[in-house]
């Protein structure tokens, strides 16, 4: 006997997880199928009562899987080993499987009890992206004896934590949730506290501002604690609020705006002035960070960092974001400061605004010069790696061009170095990349993360301890990455 065993949140259950559980009765020739909501899980709270999700899991999985609440009846904190041991004593014939995502694979290593997990069921991956979990599944049947199979099914393109975002903005949700779950949902008003302030933001914006703006909310919680995440949301979504305001208005919320002061700066300290009156916002913490989130300011509290590094690193930025995205907030913060100071002087010739300038100083005292980060020489050589040149080597076999390696170990906790190349057009770009991972995957390694394949533009791809940059020329012209971590004797051309 085959028995299926399927846990989440399932806050709310949309239509990926549907299509999981159906696929691996399918695929598995599963017997029996168990969907198991959490009770109070290990690894994230939730915002709806578990009475609520278990009505909600029934709505979504009931006509073709037996929903158990053996996780819910229990008191305190629910771990899977511990579902698998009720199931093996309920089923001891039985071969158990556990199917997961391709995130909780990754992270299985740090599970309560893995190795018995491994014991009592074969781990069931949902994952299309096999490859990119060869080395996790060997280390996992290495360490704790653990068998995988994968389910071949595409990644989730919308997760419940970004379906209960589009709730609370009041999205139409029919594309990713059954509509008997909608129905609930929308009835019992679940997912709804910020729905009515997201709806009037959104008349002050454009739609793609407004888009824009889910996304800085979005990614500005996935950067929050807990206890942030109320004046994380509202900063977020408000950060733009005055984006649009016609100057004849100013005077309404009693501002001067000083003839020297660009648009940009002008809507972030408008914009705390319309969320006070318009929105009714009192909170000076949340008030500063709207303020604040396009110039800086020294010595920024961590609610400003979250709202700035969430404006800039947001996903549908049109620029690779995994070389500003990584490491602590602290360290995205001044990727991101760095990064935008440069582009803004490099792209458009901007003089760097005085209160940026204040905040670069404070946090890079060395590096400010005259509004600018300071250059320095290229032509030091560093010691490589051999996977760096490994990866100088693919690159020259496809013509590009200018390759450099920049040493940021120490400096970074992104990674210990960059290569950075260029190709004359975005053609040459996309096969240099597809080249690069065609011969970093007969190593058996794989890019843990990729960004800019479409475009062609600049394409980034991370191989943990070094991160890949591939420019077209005149992108690579704009963004200047060899200059701005250029710290005088960390960058060397790579010479075949």
């Amino acid at each position: 006997m085959k028995v299926g065993i399927f846990g989440g949140t399932f806050n709310p259950p949309h239509k990926t997880h549907i299509a999981i559980a159906k696929l691996a009765q399918k695929q598995l020739e599963l017997d029996k199928l168990i969907v198991v909501p959490c009770g109070i899980p290990p690894h994230k709270p939730c915002d709806v009562d578990a009475d609520t999700r278990l009505t909600l899991t029934k709505l979504a999985f009931g006509d073709f899987a037996e929903v158990s609440t053996c996780e819910m009846e229990k008191q305190g904190k629910s771990y899977t080993v511990e579902t698998l041991r009720l199931f093996a004593q309920m089923y001891p014939q039985a071969q158990l499987y556990l199917i997961i995502g391709g995130d909780s694979f990754r992270d299985f290593d740090t599970w309560y009890c893995p190795r018995e997990i491994a014991s009592l069921a074969t781990l069931a991956v949902a994952d299309r992206n096999h490859k990119t979990f060869v080395t996790t599944a060997r280390k996992n049947a290495h360490l704790f004896g653990a068998s995988t199979e994968f389910l071949d099914i595409a990644p989730d393109d919308v997760s419940s934590t970004e379906i209960r975002l589009r709730y609370q903005f009041g999205l139409d949700n029919g594309e990713f949730v059954s509509k008997a779950v909608d129905d609930y949902i929308l009835q019992y008003g679940l997912y709804g506290e910020y729905r009515e302030m997201a709806q009037k933001v959104r008349s002050y914006l454009t739609p793609q501002r407004f888009s824009h703006t889910f996304y800085v909310v979005k990614r500005g919680l996935e950067l929050a604690t807990e206890e942030e995440k109320h004046k994380v949301f509202v900063a977020c979504l408000l950060h733009d609020c005055a984006k649009y305001i016609a100057p004849q208005r100013y005077a309404d919320y009693g501002f001067d705006a000083p003839s020297d002061m660009p648009q940009p700066v002008i809507h972030s300290f408008l914009g705390a002035l319309v969320a006070k009156k318009d929105f009714g916002v009192e909170d000076k913490d949340i008030l500063d960070a709207i303020a604040y989130h396009t110039t800086g300011k020294p010595n920024m509290t961590r609610l400003q960092k979250i709202v700035y590094v969430a404006d800039k690193t947001e996903q549908s930025r049109k620029y690779p974001l995994s070389h500003l995205t990584q490491g602590s907030l602290d360290r995205q913060f001044e990727n991101c400061l760095l990064e935008a100071n440069e582009v803004a002087a490099k792209r458009h010739g901007e003089k760097i605004y005085p209160l940026s300038l204040q905040t670069l100083d404070f946090y890079f005292p060395k590096k400010q010069k005259e509004g600018t980060i300071e250059q320095k020489s290229t032509n030091t050589e560093i010691t490589m790696n051999e996977t760096v040149q490994t990866i100088c080597k693919a690159l020259s076999e496809k013509s590009a061009t200018d390759i450099k390696i920049i040493e940021v170990k120490g400096v970074s906790d992104i990674a210990d170095y960059f290569v950075v190349c260029s190709g004359r057009s975005a053609p040459q770009v996309k096969a240099i990349a597809e080249h690069l991972e065609e011969t970093m995957e007969k190593q058996d390694k794989f890019a843990l993360h990729k960004e800019g394949m479409r475009e062609g533009r600049w394409i980034a791809l991370d191989y943990g301890d070094v991160i890949v940059h591939i420019f077209h020329k005149d992108t690579r012209d704009v963004y200047a990455l060899d200059t701005l971590w250029n710290h005088g004797g960390n960058v060397s051309d790579y010479k075949d």
